[in-house]
């Protein structure tokens, strides 16, 4: 009896640790199942994040990256303004409207500016673009981009030049002679100067004695003069005009006590 029941209660305890056992056994396999499937999920996650972290940043980076036209375009009117405009609060004034034209802060601006300082290409199209600052352009930027300013200031800088007029009259000497009233071998000789001044000498023989008078006087633009001269009692005067090399007029006055009034014609 005794026997029977020490196997009875044997049995009883080799099943409860059969029982702990598949228990225990069942409940690490289930652990074991669980870390695996973290495991898997986080190996299959961790690629996901990474693309979409590396699109991200690339994003950022495009979406700060400054359109390098306008930059330099801005870049140019700061350096023009910071160049020229002495005043510091009048700069600071125009370089805020320099900045909001070309969608800039002077935060961003100063970002945009490190991101592109070793750019070669953008430094030297700022530094040709400069040959065109000026203290006035520099002025005008508040009010308009360089582009509008540089236009208008060329436009009200602009003076109209005008070619002196071309005188009717070349420089030179017309000589021709003189005949009628008497006169033997008589000429004219007209001398203008490259300042329009006008000289001439008259010489000839009347009654047998030989008379020349120098004259002087002014030309016109258009060629017409005025000359006049005495030399002891003889005095005349001559009027005219020289168009196309040649001068024609006429000459009036007294010689040797008589009135004279004769024409001529002097070619150069």
């Amino acid at each position: 009896m005794k026997q029977t029941l020490k196997l009875f209660l044997l049995g009883l305890l080799t099943a409860g640790a059969m029982t702990g056992c598949d228990k225990a056994k069942e409940e690490a396999t289930t652990t074991t199942a669980a870390q695996t499937a973290a495991q898997t999920a986080a190996q299959v996650e961790a690629p996901v994040t990474a693309a979409q972290t590396a699109a991200q940043t690339a994003a950022q980076t495009a979406a700060q990256a400054p359109d390098k036209e306008l930059f330099i375009k801005a870049a140019f009117e700061v350096t023009c303004v910071r160049a020229k405009v002495a005043d510091t609060e009048t700069q600071k004034a125009i370089l805020t409207e320099v900045f909001a034209r070309y969608g800039f802060t002077e935060e961003s601006f100063g970002l945009a500016e490190t991101a592109l300082a070793a750019e070669t290409t953008v430094q030297e199209a700022i530094k040709a673009k400069m040959e065109a600052c000026t203290p006035e352009l520099a002025a005008k930027l508040k009010e308009a981009g360089a582009d509008a300013a540089g236009t208008t200031a060329a436009a009200g800088d602009t003076k109209v030049v005008k070619k002196p007029a071309k005188p009717a009259v070349a420089a030179g000497k017309y000589k021709g002679a003189v005949s009628g009233g008497g006169l033997e071998d008589a000429s004219i000789e007209i001398t203008v100067k490259d300042d329009m001044t006008i000289y001439a000498k008259f010489a000839g023989k009347r009654e047998g004695k030989k008379v020349i008078i120098p004259m002087k006087g002014s030309i016109a633009k258009d060629g017409a003069f005025d000359l006049s001269g005495d030399k002891g009692p003889n005095k005349i005067s001559a009027t005219g005009r020289i168009k196309e090399n040649t001068a024609t007029g006429k000459i009036t006055g007294t010689i040797n006590a008589k009135g004279l009034s004769v024409t001529f014609n002097a070619k150069s």
